[in-house]
Formats: structure tokens, sequence, C-alpha cells
């Protein structure tokens, strides 16, 4: 176990531990849960892996000199963009990289739905979406072809 995560874990032991003084009872994994909430992340699960993230060493592979290998976006990043035309603002939820080279599948949640639909008798909202994207955050085809259904950029 890493050493933020176990600081992070002793923390949420220390919280509970308190709040027993004051006659007031949560379970360790409402007290993880807390801990999460303060440090601004949506869950424990959230900051759990981003504090292993954290401590894992960086890996060195054959596309370390391929700026396109290597995508600006990361997990609880804010963007904002075009889904099928119309504007959003979110946050990544997933990310991981696909099979193709230079291409990476993403998971969104949009602050507010976002309409989409084949035309103005049928309509959908759509408030998260799976999408793969390149380095530019364009959304691409199986084939790694930009298709422009999703455009993203940092806020």
């Amino acid at each position: 176990m890493t050493d933020n995560l176990s600081r992070t874990k002793s923390r949420a032991k220390r919280l509970r531990s308190y709040l027993a003084t004051q006659d007031i009872a949560i379970t360790h994994a409402q007290s993880l849960e807390a801990i999460a909430q303060e440090d601004g992340h949506r869950d424990w699960n959230t900051l759990a892996a981003l504090l292993a993230a954290e401590s894992e060493p960086a890996r060195a592979t054959s596309e370390d000199n391929n700026p396109a290998s290597t995508l600006p976006f990361k997990i609880g990043d804010r963007v904002t963009g075009t889904y099928h035309g119309s504007t959003y603002t979110g946050v990544i939820l997933g990310l991981e990289t696909a099979s193709s080279a230079g291409v990476w599948r993403v998971k969104l949640h949009f602050d507010q739905p976002v309409e989409v639909g084949p035309g103005p008798n049928l309509r959908f909202h759509r408030q998260r979406v799976r999408m793969s994207i390149d380095a530019s955050g364009t959304s691409v085809n199986v084939y790694g072809a930009r298709d422009c259904h999703l455009t993203m950029q940092h806020l």
C-alpha cells in the first residue's frame, strides 16, 4: 500500500474515532467517503484510484517518444466541447487506452443533459457517454479515423 493511501486511510480512522467520542457512529466506509469529499473527489474509489496511480512508477514504452501517445486528459478533469453538435461542459469519469495506438476510450458525465437525435421529431437526452478519442480530444471511429461526433477541451 502506498504512503499516501495509508495516510488517507489513517485520516479516515481518526475521523471515525473522533466522531465516536462525540457519540456519532459512522462506518469505516462512511469515513472514507467523507475524507474523499473533503479532498474534493467524487467518492472514495476515485480518490483511492488517483492515489494508487500516483504511486505507480512511470512505465517506459516504445510510444514515449511519440507525442500523440500521451493524452493530455485525466480522470476528474473538467472539460467542454460539442457532442453531436450540442455544446456541453462536464467531467471525465473514466479513461483507458484502446487497442489502436493513439486512441483512448473516455467516459464523460455532462453537467446538464445534452439533446441529440436524428431529427426535430425524434430527440434524445444524454448525460453520460462513452466515446473513443484521439490525443486532440476528437472522437474517432474503430479504425482511428476522426468522426467528429465529440470534441473535448479543458475548461
